[in-house]
């Protein structure tokens, strides 16, 4: 009896699809509240993109109303590289149901989420790699964390290399942060994550800016950035964003 036949997909490393999410070589990725609203969230965009950013993703926690922003925004900008991160409740971390939903609605470039399930961790329930990645639309770059900020990992032995090869395959760019929001991610955990990953795309997202942008940078394709870029209400200030554009370079 013959059985059924069908041809290999081609696999396509992550790292050759950096180059069409934005044009300069090391990325940065604005993060864009929707806690405020749609104008506030088009300001973030002319500005960041103006004064060179690469993409913004936008986050927030409450779902109808991150859905209604991202269609009036794609409206409003069919062509710009996009994202999206929905934010669950803490009973809730593992939102790649919702994101990749929102994601491929809205034609999203870039999905972003905190956990990447590669670590246990104390603050949420195991859960499958193998169905995330059934969620996870074909065209959309998927990023996501190891050793993740507010997080404590069932294993503290377990070493972010491990946890970094691990990783690789299941999401499309590896994210490292450091502690806790607007504190700086350690360039010594970037060097360890490089080392093992080659040149697998890897991003940070957690206190970058351009006092450390030049020891993190050697070992970054991309930044997530908000607070060291923004004001006290999250907006994106244009200098600021300029000025971390020249640290890191065209």
């Amino acid at each position: 009896m013959n059985t059924p036949s069908s041809e290999p997909t081609e696999f396509i490393h992550p790292k050759s699809i950096l180059p069409k999410l934005g044009t300069h070589k090391k990325k940065i990725w604005f993060v864009g509240y929707t806690n405020a609203g749609l104008q506030e969230c088009i300001q973030d965009m002319d500005n960041a993109m103006a004064n060179g950013a690469d993409a913004v993703i936008y986050e927030g926690s409450d779902f109808k109303k991150l859905d209604e922003i991202l269609g009036e925004l794609r409206k409003r900008y069919p062509n710009n590289v996009m994202g999206v991160n929905f934010l669950g409740p803490d009973e809730n971390l593992y939102t790649f149901k919702e994101t990749f939903e929102l994601a491929k609605k809205h034609h999203m470039q870039i999905a972003w989420t905190d956990f990447s399930g590669v670590d246990l961790i104390n603050e949420a329930k195991e859960t499958s790699l193998h169905l995330i990645e059934s969620y996870k639309p074909k065209d959309v770059f998927y990023i996501s964390g190891i050793h993740m900020k507010y997080s404590t990992p069932v294993d503290a032995a377990k070493t972010i290399e491990k946890s970094a090869l691990q990783a690789m395959g299941w999401v499309d760019g590896i994210i490292i942060t450091g502690p806790k929001t607007g504190v700086a991610t350690d360039w010594h955990k970037a060097a360890k994550v490089r080392q093992v990953i080659g040149e697998y795309p890897m991003g940070a997202a957690s206190g970058v800016g351009v006092d450390n942008i030049k020891e993190l940078l050697p070992y970054l394709d991309y930044v997530v950035v908000n607070t060291s870029v923004s004001d006290k209400n999250h907006r994106v200030i244009p200098e600021k964003m300029a000025e971390l554009r020249k640290a890191m370079g065209n």
